[in-house]
């Protein structure tokens, strides 16, 4: 497929953007051409966006890892019952070709998102669009004019009335339907018809096993969304698939069919990336490529909630990233994080299942030992790819600063050690038996060396963990020590996941 590169360019409709964008230092403004390519690039659509990405980097170039918004994400999405979602079925329409507002160009999202107004048929609704398939044909009128006015709608009979989009509908309780066909404006149901047919649709809805991960990837509204999104979105393309290619490998079928895919402006772009996971119903905001394995989990998790003891909907809910639900409102939303997410966790409503132990369970966390950096042990640790890592560790100090120190791959560690996230999963196993030292270890049987016990906060988090087994642990609290280097010795190691 074409790469895609962001351009150095700054066009008028820059300086109309509605939020606010501080101005970068000069050395993101002067990035190469080259760097801004490598960072940014996407191998799904042709093209390139027409903006400034210097608002959407740091001073080194790079997507920053802190929101570029502070404020509060939980209940910034307003009550919303239903969700339609235009994807193109007779032309192409890569992102890369969306104005700042879409209507202006595509005639039957005009139509829909005027329906959604106060009053309207549609009212309570929302629309947008996404792209179609790479293979569909190139419109013969050409792409549309990112540039064009947000003020300038298509003519009366203009061929554009013709075009077909599937039309995609998701709303409460994990319900989704597709149109039966594609339609365009002049096949559109007309004043409540739509509406009806859809509600009819959904009371019939069962669930299809699929899941669909929609990015906002529209740099022409906001370059953030264009250069966080874009990442984000390249990410989670490479982690279903490699998520695909493990389930064959393990001879296991995926828990549900995740797609991923593009859409337009969504709101909040001050809070980019941002994405939706369907038929769930739930939106996250200030997403990072270190996110996706927990977007990538929450996907595979049930669309609707049992809210009993083992609601896996909601426990892998990712509740630091979390915008709002459907159907929620926003001061609904903000009471139903309070209950479900961390830090606080009311087991009146929610206790993740327990995993039997052959040691015991500490109240509370080890704390952290001293770290003695004169002395050193040598450790080992195997990626998932079978490549070995031999390197030091200071007495003390924990696994998972080890493997940030030596740039080690898997381990995230997103909470920076704090116990809030299982981005930095890994197993602690002996060698298998009766096999070369040098394959996977036996991640299915706790290692024959005990670090210290299992905490309660930490067993509840390695609930978070994919493909978690009785050697799994996490790292930030597992400390370096003699004993565990003179295990490590004798053939143990610490194989690291591919997520």
């Amino acid at each position: 497929m074409a790469t895609a590169a962001i351009s150095c360019s700054l066009p008028a409709y820059a300086q109309r953007i509605p939020c606010r964008l501080v101005r970068a230092p000069a050395p993101a403004r002067l990035i190469g051409a080259w760097q801004r390519q490598r960072l940014y690039s996407s191998r799904a659509w042709p093209g390139s966006f027409a903006c400034d990405a210097a608002p959407a980097l740091d001073e080194h170039g790079h997507i920053p890892s802190a929101p570029y918004d502070a404020e509060p994400l939980t209940g910034t999405l307003p009550h919303t019952d239903a969700h339609l979602v235009l994807h193109p079925a007779q032309y192409s329409r890569p992102p890369t070709t969306w104005p700042s507002h879409v209507e202006s160009s595509c005639a039957l999202l005009s139509e829909l998102a005027s329906r959604t107004r106060e009053h309207g048929s549609l009212a309570g609704f929302r629309v947008n669009l996404s792209s179609g398939d790479a293979a569909l044909a190139e419109p013969p009128s050409g792409a549309w004019d990112p540039s064009r006015s947000t003020a300038m709608r298509m003519p009366p009979n203009h061929a554009q009335e013709d075009e077909m989009f599937w039309l995609y509908a998701y709303t409460t309780s994990g319900r989704y339907v597709r149109w039966p066909e594609p339609i365009s404006l002049r096949t559109l149901p007309s004043g409540t018809e739509l509406r009806t047919q859809l509600q009819a649709m959904w009371s019939r809805a069962h669930d299809t096993l699929e899941s669909h991960i929609y990015v906002c990837t529209h740099g022409m509204r906001d370059c953030r969304c264009g250069v966080a999104g874009t990442a984000v979105y390249d990410a989670l393309q490479r982690a279903v698939t490699n998520h695909t290619a493990q389930c064959a490998q393990d001879g296991a079928k995926p828990a549900r069919t995740i797609r991923v895919f593009p859409i337009s402006h969504v709101g909040g772009h001050k809070w980019a990336a941002c994405a939706l996971v369907y038929p769930h119903g739930d939106w996250y905001g200030n997403l990072r490529v270190s996110d996706v394995p927990l977007l990538l989990r929450t996907a595979l998790a049930p669309s609707s909630s049992r809210h009993d003891l083992d609601d896996l909907r909601e426990r892998l809910v990712v509740w630091p990233r979390w915008r709002g639900r459907l159907g929620m409102s926003q001061s609904e939303q903000r009471d139903h994080r309070d209950v479900w997410g961390p830090p606080i966790v009311h087991t009146a409503h929610i206790t993740p299942a327990r995993r039997s132990r052959s040691h015991s369970r500490s109240p509370t966390p080890s704390p952290p030992a001293a770290v003695d950096t004169r002395t050193t042990v040598p450790l080992r640790f195997h990626a998932h790819d079978g490549t070995w890592y031999n390197v030091d560790g200071h007495i003390g100090e924990s696994l998972m600063e080890v493997a940030k120190r030596h740039n080690l791959p898997s381990i995230e560690a997103t909470c920076g050690g704090e116990l809030e996230c299982a981005t930095c999963h890994a197993y602690l196993c002996d060698a298998s038996d009766g096999s070369d030292p040098a394959t996977r270890g036996d991640i299915n049987c706790a290692p024959s060396w005990s670090a210290a016990a299992v905490s309660d906060e930490e067993d509840d988090m390695l609930e978070y963990a994919p493909f978690r087994k009785a050697s799994s642990r996490l790292t930030c609290q597992v400390r370096v020590s003699q004993a565990l280097s003179d295990w490590m010795q004798r053939g143990g190691r610490i194989e690291l996941d591919r997520f």
